[in-house]
């Protein structure tokens, strides 16, 4: 089963995790579970901390979670005090669960630059990414230390870009340089920041290394690897086009914004490059490569037609592919710019195959493996629908979990289906499985007729995020109905292969879900966006709440707002608005990203609001920005844009604030400045 982790479902992971664990000899089996502990419950996990603290020299070499790793270092503060103290680098992998208190007093312990490097040597091996609380911690401390510009160099990319922009931009030439290095060495740390910080990165360390003027060189481009495509507009458009031409190949790797990309388009068709549009060949197609999408529609419109066979687009499209399922094409683009990616696509390929002609002509209709080449949704409906009944069949599962499948395709397939295979309550399990989001099209009636006893099928359509509420309702009753099952007997894996559909209990029978199960299925339910109302995941809550899963929430540490993700924007607002800072250090951007605007702005005072990590802060949404109060406003303010001076005072008013509604007291505070002054 370990060797088979790769292809586990969800569901599956969880099944036999959960299983294992349930067995008190499982610390000892660490060398055998160990490709499971990913999807391992953090509940399961708590019941099993004091024997893998007991088996500590085999525990601390595994690959835990920040969460996982939170309680056995909690349970090791209990029962070996003086190992902390002592030995604290002994800890392995569990030393990501280290609190800043505990870290703290090991930097402060000895504060000469071998001591400090040996700790950031101990973090940079973590096998997780260090939770932003921790990486604080550390970046606050250390920065202070007269010693500092010594250890930059040790504190790899993670630890080093957890630096806000507004220490940063005091940063030295000879302080830039390490930056930069560090960077350029794990490029994957620079790629998660927002890109905001990205930007603002990059144009203080340009700054300290003087690119502002004349060609942007081959040199100055390299020297900054990864950040090469993320100087501003203003140097980006000085690229040196020797360089251009003959190192296209590399820079198609890079990631590109949306005014990056209308920039290398319009390099694209300089008379130094290749040209306009409508004289372009084979080679030029052949050496643009991917950058073709880059392209507005207005000019591939000019490509010559018969350069655009079947084959090229195809080999574009996977070079895309390629791209996009790697380091930097996985991280380059949000939602929104891969919408206007996939648009594009859609239109060349539409267009150059004739679709888009006016003129009636015979419509091309694809194979199955030109459908894997590009994706089903950038063909028309009639093309898909046309493909012979063996081809449509091979490549249904393909269409049914393509993302930007609009409705319009998904309720044409469905018809086709219904003609080779009869009326939906025929379908089998394994046929409903493949559909994936094609199943969205049916009608109630229809939905509530499926069989869905099977946790792969219920899988395959609890990872579906398109149903409307009615139809969650349905397909939970569904399940019921198939498993023949109470609300009280659903086991955590069948929770977690529901995903979405769980949304579809009322609150008042999710009261009744096994609050044990629950909250081993919380691990993986807590990572999606669920679209359940606020009553739904007050009721989740309370089962977390219960005495065999986590407690009432006063006693929760940052592990468990982790590990329950989503949920944890159900917490009645009286525990919401008593939350102390190590609690709300672990509740997630996603759970910040739906609690509704009035909840938001009465729950949270400015003074927990300041609190927030920067990745915190983004998620809150416009709509709740706009019912906050000033003060709450200017706490979010000054974690989004620390770099901006704001004289605010969070013990009381705001000092521009209190003074604008009294114009005395801005006379009188005025005349003191200038009695100091002079």
């Amino acid at each position: 089963m370990a060797l088979q982790t790769p292809s586990l479902r969800p569901a599956q992971c969880n099944a036999i995790a959960t299983k294992l664990w349930g067995f008190v000899d499982v610390p000892g089996w660490l060398d055998e579970v160990e490709p499971l502990l990913f999807c391992t419950p953090l509940v399961s996990v708590l019941y099993r901390t004091r024997p893998l603290v007991i088996n500590l020299t085999t525990s601390v070499t595994k690959p835990w979670n920040t969460q996982q790793a939170q309680a056995i270092f909690n349970t090791v503060r209990e029962m070996k005090p003086s190992l902390i103290k002592e030995d604290f680098l002994s800890l392995g992998t569990a030393g990501q669960g280290v609190t800043c208190k505990v870290l703290l007093e090991q930097l402060r312990a000895n504060r000469s630059p071998s001591s400090v490097r040996r700790i950031l040597l101990f973090l940079k091996q973590q096998p997780s990414l260090l939770h932003t609380s921790l990486k604080k911690c550390v970046v606050d401390e250390v920065y202070q230390y007269n010693f500092f510009p010594e250890v930059l160099a040790d504190f790899g990319a993670e630890l080093a870009l957890a630096m806000p922009v507004s220490t940063i931009k005091k940063f030295s030439e000879d302080l830039m340089d390490p930056l930069r290095a560090l960077i350029i060495a794990e490029p994957q740390h620079f790629l998660l920041l927002s890109r905001k910080k990205q930007e603002l990165l990059v144009d203080k360390i340009v700054q300290r290394l003087s690119m502002y003027t004349g060609v942007y060189t081959e040199e100055e481009f390299r020297s900054l690897g990864i950040m090469a495509t993320f100087v501003t507009d203003e140097i980006f458009i000085q690229l040196d086009r020797t360089f251009f031409m003959e190192k296209m190949d590399f820079l198609q790797t890079l990631c590109y914004s949306t005014t990056k990309m209308d920039i290398v388009a319009r390099i694209l068709q300089e008379t130094a490059t290749f040209g306009p549009v409508k004289t372009w060949t084979k080679a030029t197609l052949s050496q643009v490569g991917r950058f073709l999408f880059f392209l507005p529609t207005n000019k591939l419109q000019e490509i010559p037609q018969e350069l655009m066979t079947v084959a090229r687009i195809e080999r574009l499209f996977m070079a895309q592919r390629r791209w996009e399922g790697g380091l930097v094409g996985g991280h380059c683009l949000d939602a929104s710019e891969r919408r206007s990616n996939f648009d594009k696509q859609q239109f060349v390929l539409q267009f150059f195959l004739g679709f888009l002609k006016v003129v009636s002509t015979p419509q091309i209709v694809p194979t199955c493996e030109i459908l894997h080449s590009t994706t089903p949704s950038v063909w028309t409906s009639a093309s898909l629908t046309s493909m012979s009944t063996s081809a449509f069949l091979n490549c249904l599962e393909l269409m049914g979990q393509d993302p930007f499948l609009p409705s319009y395709h998904r309720l044409q397939l469905l018809q086709k289906v219904k003609k080779i295979y009869g009326p939906v309550s025929s379908f089998s399990q394994s046929l409903i499985s493949q559909l994936g989001r094609i199943v969205t099209e049916m009608t109630g009636e229809e939905l509530s007729s499926l069989q869905l006893s099977e946790r792969n099928t219920i899988s395959a359509l609890g990872t579906v995020d398109l149903w409307s509420s009615k139809q969650q309702e349905i397909l939970f009753a569904a399940v019921l109905n198939s498993t023949r099952q109470s609300v009280s007997q659903l086991d955590s894996s069948t929770l977690v292969a529901m995903g979405h559909i769980l949304c579809g209990a009322k609150a008042s029978q999710m009261i009744y879900l096994n609050a044990v199960e629950f909250s081993k299925a919380v691990h993986y339910l807590g990572q999606l966006k669920l679209k359940c109302a606020e009553d739904q995941l007050r009721a989740m809550v309370g089962l977390l709440n219960h005495a065999l899963a986590f407690g009432a929430t006063p006693y929760w540490g940052t592990n468990v707002f982790i590990e329950i993700g989503i949920i944890a924007a159900g917490l009645p607002d009286i525990d919401m608005s008593s939350l102390v800072r190590a609690q709300i250090e672990g509740i997630t951007p996603l759970a910040i990203s739906v609690i509704p605007p009035a909840k938001f702005s009465v729950v949270f005072s400015h003074q927990q609001i300041s609190v927030f990590s920067h990745e915190q802060a983004e998620a809150v949404p416009s709509t709740v920005i706009d019912a906050l109060s000033f003060m709450q406003k200017q706490a979010l303010a000054m974690v989004l844009t620390p770099w901006e001076d704001r004289p605010v005072d969070f013990r009381g008013r705001s000092l521009g604030l209190a003074l604008s509604h009294c114009p005395v007291c801005l006379f009188l505070g005025l005349l003191m400045l200038l009695v100091v002054s002079s």
